[in-house]
């Protein structure tokens, strides 16, 4: 009896757990009222990345359809805690496992016209749950990265059946498409459409200034942001910070791990250098003076690189592929980046032709880029080449709500 009752009593515990209940498909009942009447769509986003590249097409959808109501889940609590704090859908839940009664139950919640699935998140069951229900399927700023792709080769046999339940394939590249077609998808299905991250508009002035005061910066300061540091690239980069820091008295260095979890070792790591740093959650609190912030929050990356004077971006030193290059770029700051650029090849191209990027061949380089734009006059003519290339980037959104939209349904109103 002592031995089952350990195992019944964390299921009983797991069970009760709301984050735990969304993954088997039980969902609260004040949702389920909202969900029974209406028009809903049904968009899937797996992680705080997906969520933050598909915020301009859910704006734009609900423009295209203000009478449907948009459910997003996520894979992720960081994703779906970021989809609540942007606003971006109606209702917003952890995805169903991929198991049938799972799906069922949230097939009969969500009641969707349409599903709706972000890059790249590809569930057997639940794909084919929709051609059995008869729902629309559409991919939407899909993409199959390079990590990806060598697995997904491997199990096309696993995956054909289910990557054809796609009505559209809506991809970023070219490469993406040629990468869906190797896998066994018809080529009649799949479009081009351009990458959705660069229609995202730059963090507003009044949400700046207030983080410029979470962050206590002064008028004078000048903001250097490492962002989205990968393992491997913290090696390179955390030991150069005492020398950013000797640039001028004035220079602070806003550190921004991708994930959570390495916040304690680059503190670490920055206290074994005698470098002094500070919480982003312990600034706000009115506590820490130091001239090393590290973010330990989620979704204010883009606010750190509006306040910047240059960026660097991560997942481009070590063989990852690269982030959102042209996040700072939005803000018109000089962005940085390492040679590794697979996923972002096309933004880091246009950042270079135009002037605004600068790539680094190893993480030392980083220094000499930095201390060109402490100059506030090369600083801002870099920013605005950076957003020029923006520019040359825009308009997949557009593109992917009108492919979106053609698949709604005939009989229900427009």
């Amino acid at each position: 009896m002592i031995l089952l009752y350990l195992p019944v009593r964390l299921g009983s515990l797991l069970y009760r757990s709301p984050s735990f209940r969304e993954r088997l498909g039980f969902y609260p009942k004040e949702s389920l009222q909202k969900l029974a009447v209406g028009y809903n769509v049904w968009l899937h986003a797996a992680s705080a990345g997906e969520v933050n590249a598909i915020t301009p097409f859910c704006r734009a959808f609900r423009k295209a359809k203000p009478q449907a109501r948009i459910v997003l889940t996520t894979t992720s609590e960081t994703g779906k805690k970021l989809a609540l704090e942007k606003n971006v859908a109606d209702e917003v839940f952890l995805a169903p496992l991929d198991l049938g009664p799972c799906l069922k139950r949230a097939f009969q919640a969500f009641r969707p016209l349409m599903i709706l699935v972000a890059e790249t998140e590809f569930w057997p069951n639940w794909f084919l749950r929709a051609v059995k229900n008869g729902v629309p399927l559409l991919l939407v700023n899909g993409r199959i990265s390079d990590r990806s792709f060598p697995s997904y080769r491997r199990l096309r046999g696993l995956f054909r059946s289910a990557l054809n339940c796609f009505n559209a394939c809506l991809v970023q590249t070219q490469q993406d498409a040629e990468r869906l077609e190797a896998l066994g998808v018809s080529g009649r299905r799949i479009q081009v459409m351009g990458q959705m991250k660069y229609d995202l508009q730059a963090p507003g002035a009044p949400s700046v200034q207030e983080f410029k005061g979470k962050l206590r910066l002064s008028d004078k300061d000048i903001l250097l942001t490492l962002g989205s540091l990968r393992t491997g690239e913290e090696a390179q980069l955390l030991p150069l910070v005492p020398e950013m820091l000797r640039f001028s008295p004035d220079v602070k260095v806003l550190v921004a791990p991708r994930h959570l979890k390495n916040v304690g070792p680059y503190r670490q790591k920055l206290g074994e250098l005698g470098v002094g740093n500070v919480l982003r959650s312990e600034l706000e609190k009115g506590t820490g003076s130091e001239r090393v912030i590290v973010l330990d929050t989620v979704g204010e990356l883009s606010l750190a690189y509006a306040l910047s004077r240059a960026a660097f971006v991560g997942g481009t030193l070590v063989p990852i592929g690269g982030h959102n290059v042209m996040e700072p770029a939005l803000s018109r700051v000089p962005v940085c980046f390492g040679s590794h650029t697979q996923n972002v090849a096309e933004a880091a191209r246009a950042l270079v032709e135009s002037g605004g990027g600068i790539v680094l061949n190893d993480g030392r380089e980083l220094l000499g880029a930095f201390q060109k734009f402490l100059d506030p006059k090369a600083a801002r003519e870099a920013g605005n080449r950076a957003f020029d290339a923006v520019l040359s980037m825009r308009g997949a959104t557009e593109r992917t709500v009108r492919q979106v939209v053609m698949h709604w349904p005939m009989d229900i109103p427009s």
